[in-house]
C-alpha cells in the first residue's frame, strides 16, 4: 500500500451520522456538475501527503457552487499547514475539519502554492494577516462533520445531502456519485474522476450560509426549543431581525437559569 497522506482512525467524541439534521439538498446524489477544476497535490519535487485536505477542500467547493451557483477555490496549502499535515505522513480527516472549523479558510488567490514548489516552500510559516483573513470566512458559514457507514445504502443516502470525503487504503478521497454497482470519486492525482468497489471510511462535511437575522417565526419556534414557550410580545419584538448567534451569546444563561429553578 502506497500512502498519499491519510492517518485513519477516528475519536470517540467525534460526530456519527445522524448528529448533523439530515437534509435532502441534492436528489440525486450526483455532484458531477459542481465538482472543481483537478488539482494535484505534489509538484516535480514533493508531495503535500495533504490528501486529507485536498479531498475536504474539494467537498466544500463543491458545496459552495451548490449553494450559490459561484465556484470558489480555497488554497489547499493554508488549510494543509494549519491543521499540522506531517510531511511522509499526512493527516487524519478529524484534524482537517477542526481546522476549517476553528482556523477558517484562505482563498487561494490569497495563499497559492508556489511554482515547482519543495517541502520547505509548501509548509513554510503562514503571515498573521492571512490567518486573520482566513477567519471572515467563519463570519458567513458554517462548516459541521459527521462519520458516515460505508455501505452502499449510507453512502447513497448521505450523498443527496452532501459529497463524501472517503478514505481507499492510503489515501483520502471525495466520493461524489455512487449507486448500486460503483461509487465514483474525484482524486488528487491524475486522472481525477476514477472508481473504486470499496472504501473504508466516509465522512461528510455539510457547509451552510450563517442567516444574518431571525423572522418573527423563526423566534418563536427558537424559544419553544429552548424555554418550552411562545415568546411575549416584547421578546418577539426584540428578537425578530437580530441575528441567530446573538440570541445564543446572551439567551443561555437565561436558558441555565430556567432549568435550574425551582418548581413551583
Amino acid at each position: 500500500m502506497i500512502n498519499h497522506g491519510i492517518i485513519e482512525g477516528k475519536r470517540a467524541i467525534d460526530w456519527v451520522g445522524g448528529t448533523i439534521p439530515y437534509e435532502e439538498r441534492n436528489p440525486s446524489g450526483d455532484w458531477t456538475a459542481y465538482l472543481p477544476p483537478g488539482e494535484w497535490q505534489r509538484s516535480n519535487l514533493f508531495d503535500t501527503f495533504a490528501c486529507a485536505t485536498f479531498s475536504a477542500l474539494n467537498s466544500l467547493e463543491a458545496q459552495h457552487k451548490f449553494l450559490t451557483g459561484q465556484y470558489r477555490e480555497f488554497s489547499d496549502r493554508f488549510t494543509a499547514k494549519m491543521s499540522d499535515t506531517i510531511p511522509a505522513l499526512g493527516n487524519t480527516l478529524w484534524r482537517v475539519g477542526d481546522s476549517i472549523r476553528i482556523d477558517g479558510l484562505l482563498d487561494e488567490a490569497d495563499w497559492p502554492a508556489p511554482p515547482n514548489y519543495d517541502e520547505a516552500a509548501y509548509y513554510s510559516p503562514i503571515p498573521a494577516e492571512k490567518k486573520l483573513k482566513a477567519k471572515e470566512f467563519l463570519k458567513d458559514w458554517n462548516v459541521a462533520y459527521e462519520w458516515v457507514d460505508t455501505d452502499k445504502i449510507s453512502l447513497i443516502k448521505h450523498l443527496k445531502h452532501s459529497p463524501l470525503q472517503v478514505v481507499i487504503p492510503g489515501h483520502a478521497i471525495l466520493n461524489f456519485y455512487t449507486n448500486e454497482q460503483i461509487i465514483r470519486y474525484f482524486d488528487s492525482y491524475e486522472p481525477f474522476i476514477k472508481e473504486t468497489e470499496n472504501i473504508t471510511w466516509a465522512f461528510k462535511y455539510v457547509l451552510s450560509p450563517i442567516k444574518k437575522t431571525m423572522t418573527s417565526e423563526e423566534v418563536k419556534k427558537i424559544y419553544r426549543l429552548a424555554f418550552y414557550r411562545d415568546p411575549d410580545a416584547g421578546e418577539l419584538t426584540h428578537w425578530s431581525g437580530k441575528p441567530l448567534l446573538e440570541f445564543l451569546n446572551t439567551a443561555i444563561t437565561d436558558r441555565a437559569n430556567f432549568l435550574n429553578s425551582p418548581i413551583t
